[in-house]
């Protein structure tokens, strides 16, 4: 069995930079390699070059000729810069990484690329995304097709202070959530919050009550106070999260898809699913 690795969706877009150095942070203190995913959409090459295609500056909103070559001088663009940056991580501490350049369906491509993947991360929304959007399409479609662990990284900087907050509800996932958010807290320098959802009863939560060990950082913990996504909003409102922590049972919780849950949150999101 191969062994597992830090996969990372790459698109140049800010967010995706983002994504890319939490990945490696990530990579580094699990001793795993980092395989960097560029995708060039099939369909979107395909499209290119008909007299009808057109496409629109995000900026001034102008339509202009969609050309095939400019599109492939562009991917090439990207890729050369996505490969610089790459090579630069290798001037910090040591980390195995490559990086795989594969035409396709964006999607086919990385739902094959995340079989063996440890961990998938990604920009919640990157260059493809509506403007204004908090979860682009690609995300999306992986939050609500795929099993695998994702951590959705936003452009922003959390202050130093900011803590990993694990959302807790069910007994059976709060092992996995709360070791999960230790492990991004050491690999990033911070501390953990701990929020319980209102039914969640402490005393049927041994991963709180136990002796952590003796390298885990510092944990608080609390209760949501109030039910319902207002309450969360404003429990991250007043403590602002580094990453927010959760499995898929929190968004029955709230009664609300995962997908959607995702983008209504203004923080990185790391979504554990049922399954692990």
């Amino acid at each position: 069995m191969a062994d597992p690795y830090v996969l990372v969706l790459l698109d140049t877009s800010p967010a995706s930079e983002a994504a890319l150095d939490s990945a490696a942070r990530l990579a580094r203190q699990q001793q795993q390699e980092l395989i960097a995913l560029f995708v060039e959409d099939q369909d979107l090459i395909a499209s290119a070059g008909h007299v009808f295609a057109r496409e629109i500056s995000l900026l001034s909103g102008q339509a202009r000729p969609f050309d095939r070559e400019i599109l492939l001088a562009r991917l090439a663009r990207q890729r050369q810069r996505i490969e610089t940056r790459l090579a630069s991580l290798e001037q910090q501490p040591p980390l195995r990484w490559r990086l795989d350049v594969v035409t396709g369906p964006v999607i086919d491509n990385i739902r094959q690329a995340a079989i063996g993947a440890d961990w998938v991360v990604l920009g919640k929304a990157g260059w493809s995304a509506e403007r204004g959007a908090r979860l682009g399409t690609t995300a999306r479609q992986l939050v609500e097709t795929t099993r695998c662990r994702l951590l959705l990284w936003e452009e922003r900087t959390a202050s130093r202070e900011a803590a990993i907050v694990a959302l807790i509800g069910e007994p059976q996932t709060s092992g996995t959530i709360i070791e999960t958010a230790r492990l991004l807290a050491r690999a990033s320098d911070r501390g953990v919050r701990a929020l319980l959802l209102p039914g969640a009863d402490p005393a049927e939560l041994p991963v709180l009550s136990s002796a952590p060990p003796a390298d885990c950082p510092a944990m608080t913990v609390e209760r949501l106070a109030g039910r319902g996504l207002e309450a969360l909003r404003r429990a991250l409102r007043k403590q602002p999260a580094a990453a927010l922590v959760l499995d898929d049972q929190a968004a029955l919780a709230f009664g609300i898809p995962m997908a959607d849950l995702i983008a209504d949150l203004d923080t990185p999101i790391i979504r554990i699913p049922a399954s692990i």
